[in-house]
């Protein structure tokens, strides 16, 4: 158990530093972060054969019958999530004026979104579910494997959108949805369709940078909302997981049940 939990620390290291710490230290357009992205497949390849004489699919990354409805329904479930979040964002005066951008780049923002969020999600998904239901599954108790995944991700997340309580939290509950889904069906397709779906829709509205005006809408925020919208993505996260809970056996296919078969 320790050399297994060491191999995972390795892995989870180096392929955190490629994704997150060579982008500060090298600077990076569009085109370039789409091959250090696109890079990211390989290099996981190569590290999984050198460790543990797999591939990609020590990751969770199997291509099956199926695999192709696990994303779209884990993208409508996502898409669908985070457009009634921002329906209630705009409806209760958290943001205010919106308008679309009605301008040719409109068509090539939206392809750079769903291409850059999609690898992201992908890539997220690989590093804080994907390698660690590949070693520890089958090896440790469920609560702990969960529990290990999902506060893995919090911490991830944190880094990208700081440590506060109220990050901590949102990321637990939004890893709910994305543990469950991976561990039900039993590769990653499921969980990355749910992820790139929330992550779309962000885009839409801040683009691939996170600043208004990037997307495909502008507005602004409000300084008066009508109601304290705070809690609310972590309430919605919630709602989402117990969807995800009671329905995931008639929205995904799981690889094992379809490798018996």
């Amino acid at each position: 158990m320790r050399r297994l939990s060491l191999a995972f620390v390795i892995t989870y290291l180096l392929l955190s530093i490629y994704f997150y710490y060579v982008p500060m230290l090298l600077p990076m357009n569009d085109v370039i972060r789409f091959f250090h992205l696109l890079l990211f497949l390989p290099l996981a390849h190569f590290i999984a054969k050198m460790l543990n004489g797999k591939g990609l699919d020590s990751y969770g990354l199997y291509f099956f019958k199926g695999w192709f409805k696990n994303v779209w329904s884990g993208f409508l479930i996502g898409f669908i999530a985070w457009s009634i979040l921002f329906t209630i964002y705009f409806a209760f005066g958290k943001y205010k004026g919106i308008e679309l951008i009605n301008e040719p780049r409109s068509i090539l923002t939206i392809i750079i979104i769903v291409v850059g969020f999609g690898l992201g999600s992908l890539i997220n998904d690989l590093l804080v579910r994907g390698l660690v239901f590949s070693y520890f599954r089958n090896k440790v108790p469920f609560t702990q494997l969960f529990s290990l995944s999902v506060i893995l991700y919090a911490l991830d997340d944190c880094w990208n959108e700081g440590l506060s309580v109220q990050n901590i939290i949102f990321s637990i509950c939004l890893g709910l949805s994305f543990t469950y889904s991976f561990f039900k069906s039993g590769s990653i397709w499921a969980n990355t369709g749910i992820h790139m779906g929330l992550n779309v829709v962000y885009g839409l509205f801040f683009g691939v940078s996170g600043i208004i005006g990037d997307g495909i809408f502008t507005f602004a925020i409000s300084e008066n909302p009508v109601i304290h919208t705070t809690w609310l993505s972590s309430i919605l996260a919630i709602f989402m997981f117990l969807f995800v809970y009671y329905k995931q056996n008639k929205l995904f296919i799981s690889h094992e049940r379809k490798s018996n078969k």
